[in-house]
């Protein structure tokens, strides 16, 4: 059943990939569709906007991201290699060292893409625009949300355009604008209080992108991660369009100094500190193109708004819900994840209410990701936060399924389907799994 349509108008707030994917994903269902965007609108296709930080580092999505692009832009993947992404074999094309091992290769039917943030974004920015019922305005802040008399809906938000305060009228309003979200404060204005889980990681990455003499003989990506708690320092080179390759260092703990990376000099040096030497090798014949470009995540969060009885009409989505540590490149296919669970809500609903139900969605896609992620944040003991019960449990098994997957195909699989969001963490625990973990000669 398809949603009336009506008059009704959705207003997203915040343009970036995940409000692009939701705006793509709701428009068979409303008549219009507008995407509130604070920043100016970018010279050309190429220049990141001001409020994406994170806009010069790698972002190639997960398989369940993949999968979730195609569904919204058909022809997706197809599309992405002729705009110049990387179409790899994620087992066989990426070397991936992981405490202290290197995971198996072997040729597989799991494909994903490398690219920059701009080619990604600009792409999905191009299918949207393709939708008619869809609008994207630069330069609107949004201030805070319009409600009904009673106070039970949101019926609209207010702004600033051109340093004047508008109003626009709205029966659906989405917000998200990331985690400088405004929505928890002023629901808290409103008497609604938001639980919220933060955890301190002090993670700081620096990213230059660098042309290769010869591009990499034996891989398309390679992730030297750190093996917590002894390292914090952890590497990616991979490559994307127009033979250039990214680099990234990450460090947790406030370990990774900007200003040791500034230069070029600095950078190079600090990748002789990684676990191994094998990025450093690779960039003594190579030449940096780009500054440092710097993104810190003191701390990522999760803000519980299932928890809260929501005005109907108001929904949250993407990192305004939870930031999360980007070193596991979660982000985007959450969001792509959110886009088609909220699509599917409005194609079999016949009104707009209390979104509760659909926030409660959401919040199912977040919390195994989380999960995930605290499990490893948390094997630093100077990592601050709630632990989750069975903690110790969770790490000891998962670290035994990491060394497992340097050597046995079958569990190696599975865990890259869990990581890529494809399948439930559920499969891990198989009976020949289980024998494989709790087998004392390993």
């Amino acid at each position: 059943m398809k949603y009336d349509q009506g008059n009704h108008q959705a207003i997203i707030i915040g343009g970036g990939i995940a409000g692009k994917l939701i705006a793509a994903a709701i428009s068979p269902y409303f008549h219009r569709v507008r995407i509130l965007e604070k920043d100016a609108k970018p010279e050309s296709q190429t220049t990141i906007r001001n409020g994406v930080l994170q806009a010069h580092h790698l972002h190639l999505l997960l398989h369940a991201g993949d999968h979730a692009l195609e569904r919204l832009f058909p022809g997706f993947q197809e599309d992405m290699v002729k705009h110049g992404s990387i179409k790899i074999d994620s087992l066989n094309d990426l070397a991936w060292f992981h405490h202290g091992v290197w995971k198996l290769r072997f040729p597989s039917n799991n494909i994903t893409f490398l690219q920059t943030r701009t080619l990604l974004e600009s792409y999905i920015e191009e299918r949207v625009k393709q939708i008619g019922n869809v609008t994207y305005q630069y330069g609107i802040k949004v201030q805070s949300f319009l409600l009904s008399e009673d106070g039970s809906k949101v019926c609209g938000v207010d702004v600033l355009h051109e340093s004047k305060p508008k109003r626009i009228k709205g029966d659906l309003i989405i917000d998200t604008s990331g985690a400088a979200s405004f929505t928890r404060g002023w629901l808290e204005k409103q008497g609604r209080t938001v639980p919220k889980e933060t955890v301190e990681i002090g993670l700081c990455y620096a990213t230059r992108k660098y042309t290769l003499s010869e591009p990499p003989k034996n891989f398309k990506i390679k992730i030297l991660y750190p093996d917590p708690a002894k390292e914090t320092l952890g590497g990616t080179l991979s490559m994307v369009e127009n033979n250039q390759c990214i680099v990234t260092i990450n460090g947790y703990l406030n370990t990774l100094n900007p200003v040791d990376v500034k230069d070029s000099e600095g950078f190079l040096k600090m990748t002789e500190k990684l676990p191994l030497p094998d990025i450093f090798k690779e960039l003594q014949n190579g030449t940096s193109i780009s500054d440092t470009a710097i993104y810190q995540v003191p701390q990522i969060q999760w803000r519980h708004f299932e928890k809260v009885d929501l005005p109907d009409g108001l929904l949250v989505a993407g990192d305004a819900i939870c930031r999360i540590n980007p070193v596991f490149g979660q982000g985007m296919s959450i969001a792509a994840l959110e886009a088609l669970a909220i699509g599917d809500y409005f194609a079999t609903t016949s009104h707009i209410g209390p979104m509760k139900k659909l926030q409660k969605q959401l919040a199912k896609i977040i919390s195994p990701v989380w999960s995930m992620v605290l499990c490893e944040d948390f094997r630093y003991s100077d990592v601050k936060g709630k632990k989750p019960f069975g903690l110790t449990f969770q790490q000891w098994y998962v670290k035994k399924i990491f060394l497992l997957s340097a050597k046995n195909q079958a569990i190696y699989k599975d865990l890259v389907r869990v990581m890529n969001l494809v399948d439930p963490a559920t499969i891990l625990f198989k009976p020949s799994t289980l024998k494989e973990v709790f087998n004392r000669k390993k």
